[in-house]
């Protein structure tokens, strides 16, 4: 991992995050994650991969506030860092939760996202990846405090992508 000097603590559990996600699947191979500096404006982490043969970039965003009404700023921000990929890219946004409402708007903006409560979802091409956590929030609590699962968390791998009829295998754990 490349990263720089003034990286933060969130940044370096997203990347955490972000590498024990894709190494989850036995389809991704990690290639490489570099985190650019906050001044050059850029996506905040980029992580190189190869699905089945393919490579793929994530752009990757880390926002600590993601609530809804403050994200379409930045899943614009993820979709231009994409663009200018020279091979297929996924604008993924990470954040400590996301809520319902945010995910929503994540795959409505056809953005991937992941938290650390172990929410995530990213196509990438040739392999879908959907987590879902069964955690239970406090409403009283705020979106920077981190709830403990209160049972394992369920993942599916889908091979293609679920629109077009892929099969899938759901794994329980952590």
């Amino acid at each position: 991992m490349k990263t720089n000097p003034t990286m933060s603590e969130m940044e370096r559990r997203a990347v955490e995050a972000l590498q024990a996600l894709l190494g989850q699947v036995s389809v991704i191979t990690l290639k490489e994650i570099k985190v650019a500096p906050r001044t050059t404006g850029d996506a905040g982490i980029v992580a190189h991969v190869d699905v089945l043969g393919h490579r793929h970039t994530l752009t990757c965003e880390v926002k600590e506030n993601a609530q809804p009404q403050n994200l379409r700023e930045a899943l614009q921000r993820l979709h231009d860092g994409a663009a200018r990929c020279d091979e297929p890219a996924t604008p993924v946004l990470i954040a400590p939760y996301l809520s319902p409402e945010a995910q929503t708007l994540c795959k409505e903006s056809h953005a991937g996202f992941l938290d650390l409560e172990g929410n995530a979802r990213l196509n990438l091409g040739e392999a879908f990846i959907g987590k879902r956590s069964r955690t239970v929030r406090n409403a009283h609590r705020s979106t920077a405090a981190y709830a403990r699962p209160a049972t394992a968390s369920g993942q599916r791998l889908l091979s293609g992508h679920p629109a077009n009829g892929a099969r899938g295998v759901t794994a329980f754990g952590d």
